[in-house]
């Protein structure tokens, strides 16, 4: 039988209640080399898992878009705590376990359309994905932010943290 640990599962981890400037430069690295995260989403029944393009901001929140009709879309609304997986696994080394990854779990809410925030975000998410211009044409585009509320982070089998904000 399999025991978990009374911590959680972060023993030997460092463990933070804000993340530090080390700790924000270690994610924005990993943000910034990657195009793609794994959307976990809460559906009514089951949870769903879409690759999607992301963007980052300056302070760790994540930007998504999608269309209004979308299944990941509909469970945001519904069930904004979501969790986004992201790692190296492209670039890494999977036998020996030389892989970045961060595991952050966050609240979504939509960007709203029109204003201010959804041209800075816009500006943010298309100078990383300038291939997805053409969506923003689509009456039926939205934005997602997440806000991270919890950060597991590690790369390779040594440097590692945890954080909740």
């Amino acid at each position: 039988m399999m025991r978990y640990p009374r911590d959680g599962g972060y023993a030997g981890r460092e463990r933070n209640s804000a993340v530090n400037e080390e700790q924000k430069q270690k994610l924005m690295t990993l943000l910034g080399q990657e195009q793609v995260a794994v959307l976990i989403t809460q559906g009514e029944q089951w949870p769903t898992g879409t690759m999607q393009a992301f963007a980052e901001t300056d302070d760790l929140d994540l930007l998504f878009i999608m269309r209004y009709g979308s299944e990941k879309y509909q469970n945001l609304v519904n069930h904004p705590k979501t969790t986004v997986l992201i790692d190296t696994r492209d670039v890494g080394k999977v036998a020996t376990f030389e892989i970045t990854r961060a595991s952050i779990q966050g609240e979504a809410s939509e960007v709203a359309r029109g204003g201010d925030d959804w041209e800075r975000c816009k500006a943010v998410f298309l100078k990383k994905n300038p291939f997805e211009a053409p969506f923003f044409g689509a009456d039926t585009l939205r934005m997602m932010r997440v806000r991270p509320k919890r950060i597991s982070y590690a790369a390779g089998l040594k440097d590692s943290f945890w954080v909740q904000l």
